[in-house]
C-alpha cells in the first residue's frame, strides 16, 4: 500500500466519525426498520393502503438519499404518516378496543404503537436532525 492509499483510508475513516454520518446511519437504520414493519403490519392487520404507500415513499427516499438528498424527504414523509395515523395511535394509547378505520378489522394496539407511532416519530426526528446537521456542515 502506498502513502496516498493510506491517506485516503484515513480520510474515509475521519468522515465516518463526523456526527452527520452517524445521524445518516441512524436514519437509514430507522428507514430499514420501517420497511420491515410493513410486512409485519400486512400479517397482523391485512394489506392496508398506508402500509403499501409508505414503504414505496421510503424507497423513493432511499433513492433520493443515494443521490445525496433525502433526509428532509424522510422527515416529511414520516411526519405525514404519523399525522394520518393519529386516530389509530390514539385508539392504541387509550386502549379503546376498536379499530378506527373499520370496527370489524383487527385491533392490534402494541403493533400500532410501534409501527404507527414510535417508528415514524423517531424516523421523522432523525430525518429532520440529519437534514439540519447536513445544512450546518455545508455539505
Amino acid at each position: 500500500m502506498n502513502v496516498n492509499e493510506n491517506a485516503m483510508t484515513w480520510k474515509q475513516r475521519g468522515r465516518l466519525d463526523r456526527p452527520s454520518h452517524r445521524g445518516h446511519a441512524a436514519l437509514l437504520t430507522l428507514v430499514g426498520a420501517s420497511l420491515v414493519g410493513a410486512p409485519v403490519s400486512w400479517v397482523m392487520d391485512g394489506l392496508t393502503p398506508s402500509f403499501v404507500v409508505y414503504p414505496l415513499v421510503l424507497l423513493v427516499g432511499l433513492w433520493r438519499h443515494r443521490r445525496g438528498r433525502g433526509t428532509l424527504f424522510f422527515g416529511i414523509a414520516a411526519t405525514i404518516f404519523l399525522l394520518v395515523h393519529l386516530p389509530f395511535t390514539w385508539a392504541a394509547i387509550t386502549d379503546s378496543g376498536i379499530n378506527p378505520g373499520n370496527a370489524s378489522a383487527p385491533y392490534n394496539p402494541r403493533e400500532w404503537l410501534v409501527t404507527m407511532l414510535a417508528m415514524p416519530l423517531t424516523t421523522a426526528t432523525a430525518g429532520f436532525l440529519a437534514w439540519r446537521e447536513h445544512r450546518r456542515s455545508g455539505l
